[in-house]
């Protein structure tokens, strides 16, 4: 028993430095690229085992701060594969990635990245009936008025603002053409950006916008422009499962 015990230790302390081999920094760039290459394949696992390394990073490092937002990020691309199919699961995910973003707000404050997609996780939340768009609406609309009061002219600010419009209903701000025009200003965005020096820095979303205007304008029986929408965001991300798989199909059912 003694003999097992030692070798026990000696295998902890023999991994021990293997788990702080890879600086955090790699690690969440590698977890940038699964979860990107899991975005554009559709592939839940990848975007699961992103999510794990941004996880690892978090539980490690008091110094990761984009960590948390990551983590935030993967449950909304995960969640949302599953908000037709597996409520529970999907409510779950949204739930840990509200909490994820209220710790990256806590350690950056001024992330107008983090509100803004804050506040998409609480729309998601707000979409669940009358009590709860009562209840999460307001904390939607006061995280992506932060967010654009912050940087109005980041591109996934207007981009997730532009989605809220779409989403909601009418009587509570819905604005279909509101909603293409904060999307065209976004895709604007996305063109002008030059990369930052912060590798961290979100990068998504420019494909995004472009499918988002398609929806737009399908949701406005406009399938000439809505295909030609579709097909800017697969010329932007070549291979969106999204895209490919799912709403171009829908338009072709309509």
């Amino acid at each position: 028993m003694r003999t097992v015990l030692m070798l026990l230790a000696l295998l902890l302390v023999a991994s021990a430095p293997l788990a702080h081999a890879q600086p955090a920094d790699s690690l969440m760039r590698q977890g940038r690229q699964l979860l990107d290459r899991g975005v554009t394949a559709g592939d839940v696992d990848a975007m699961q085992q992103a999510r794990a390394l941004f996880e690892r990073v978090a539980s490690a490092s008091n110094d990761a701060v984009w960590a948390p937002y990551y983590i935030g990020l993967a449950n909304y691309r995960i969640a949302t594969r599953f908000l037709d199919r597996d409520e529970d699961r999907a409510d779950a995910l949204i739930d840990d990635g509200i909490d994820r973003l209220d710790a990256a707000i806590e350690a950056q404050p001024e992330s107008a990245e983090a509100h803004a997609l804050l506040s998409t996780l609480y729309g998601l939340k707000a979409r669940g009936g009358m009590f709860s768009g009562m209840r999460y609406g307001p904390r939607a609309d006061g995280a992506i008025e932060r967010a654009q009061q912050l940087a109005p002219s980041n591109p996934r600010v207007l981009l997730l603002h532009a989605v809220s419009l779409l989403n909601k209903p009418s009587r509570w701000g819905g604005d279909r053409d509101g909603a293409i025009a904060a999307l065209n200003r976004a895709i604007q965005q996305f063109e002008a950006a030059r990369p930052s020096d912060d590798a961290l820095q979100p990068r998504w979303g420019h494909a995004d916008a472009y499918a988002w205007v398609g929806i737009a304008h399908m949701k406005g029986g406009d399938t000439a422009q809505a295909r030609a929408a579709f097909e800017q965001a697969l010329a932007v991300r070549p291979g969106y499962s999204w895209v490919e798989a799912g709403l171009l199909p829908q338009l072709a059912a309509k």
